[in-house]
């Protein structure tokens, strides 16, 4: 199925599609030649689409079976190959030879850039250059370096109590390869500037990112989402986000204690945010499943036809494995498990007295 130009050959099933948006900027989506179904995304998503994965998109009705097991066998491939890539690159960072940033426009410790090197591949990274095996080859000494360094990052991490799945952050990862980067003499930000223009930059950033999900809202519609919950002083918060396929978009955060028991009351502050975000391209709202807040959902609805109200799916879930462990069958096997957890807890108390 190869084009042999380097093209997916699942371009072969769908077609990109370009769009005008705001501010003179275009969005991209992919068109199923069979459903005709527009989806963000790329490729990728294409091949969801046609193999009826449900990751991401709906399943295209109308593909063949042919061309779907096609699709998986493409998918499975993919993983595959992505598998085995991460597994080669995490052993050569293990044995401290892996050095090579993947930013293209990054210098190595001898002032030399990539570009001037010429075009790379991916396979690159795991083969040494003989003519510069000075400066790509990892020397003896840098395994017990790297430990070294390592160390210092974890005492970091400890002394300030933050949590260890923070390594797996992409901004940790890109601040180890900016410093890295930079080499030697690196003066880190102090808290002034974290707290003033970096901070000020970073606001900017994230603005910059809602604006371009605010810009698709009039064209896709949205869904406004609340979410209760009762900080540690006793008051009923409500956060309310806004979401469409392209993101989610927290809009504000309400102290709702004298309204939240109120069907009535609750009904006029979910009807202020319809107002508020635009009754023409609010679609539902999404609320738990309480008697409240669906009394609430049926006035909204009844004063405004055109929209649904829907209770959360997850808030359902959750009352129906209420419902289910309070069989007898079910009961009784959760008793004897929460009388384990306390006596287990009891008998850390006791230990660290």
């Amino acid at each position: 199925m190869s084009t042999g130009t380097g093209r997916d050959p699942a371009w072969e099933h769908g077609d990109e599609i370009k769009k005008p948006g705001l501010e003179g900027k275009t969005y991209k989506y992919v068109k199923c030649r069979y459903c005709g179904q527009q989806t963000t995304g790329g490729v990728s998503r294409l091949k969801n689409h046609l193999a009826g994965t449900r990751k991401n998109v709906k399943p295209c009705p109308a593909v063949s079976d042919k061309i779907k097991n096609e699709m998986l066998n493409m998918l499975k491939l993919s993983e595959n190959t992505k598998t085995v890539y991460k597994r080669n690159r995490e052993e050569l960072i293990e044995s401290g030879s892996y050095y090579q940033s993947s930013n293209p426009s990054a210098e190595d410790s001898s002032g030399v850039n990539n570009s001037q090197r010429g075009v790379r591949g991916p396979i690159d990274r795991f083969v040494v250059d003989v003519d510069n095996e000075n400066k790509n080859c990892a020397p003896v000494g840098d395994k017990e370096r790297r430990q070294h360094t390592c160390l210092d990052v974890g005492r970091f991490f400890i002394e300030n109590g933050i949590p260890f799945n923070v390594a797996n952050s992409p901004s940790f990862i890109n601040m180890c390869r900016s410093i890295g980067n930079y080499g030697r003499g690196f003066k880190p930000p102090s808290p002034y500037e974290l707290s003033h223009w970096i901070l000020d930059e970073e606001v900017k950033t994230a603005q910059k990112l809602v604006n371009e999900v605010k810009v698709t809202w009039t064209q896709t519609g949205v869904s406004i989402l609340s979410d209760g919950w009762k900080d540690m002083r006793g008051r009923q918060l409500i956060n309310f986000l806004v979401n469409n396929p392209y993101g989610t978009v927290f809009l504000k955060s309400v102290d709702a204690s004298d309204q939240v028991k109120d069907a009535q009351m609750l009904c006029k502050l979910l009807d202020s945010v319809v107002e508020e975000v635009g009754e023409d391209i609010v679609t539902q709202v999404v609320t738990d499943n309480a008697s409240n807040y669906k009394a609430a959902g049926k006035l909204l609805m009844a004063k405004r036809p055109h929209l649904w109200w829907t209770p959360c799916a997850a808030h359902c879930i959750d009352l129906i494995l209420e419902q289910i462990g309070e069989l007898p069958q079910h009961k009784n096997v959760l008793a004897k498990a929460k009388k384990v957890t306390k006596l287990h807890n009891f008998i850390i108390i006791l230990i660290l007295k």
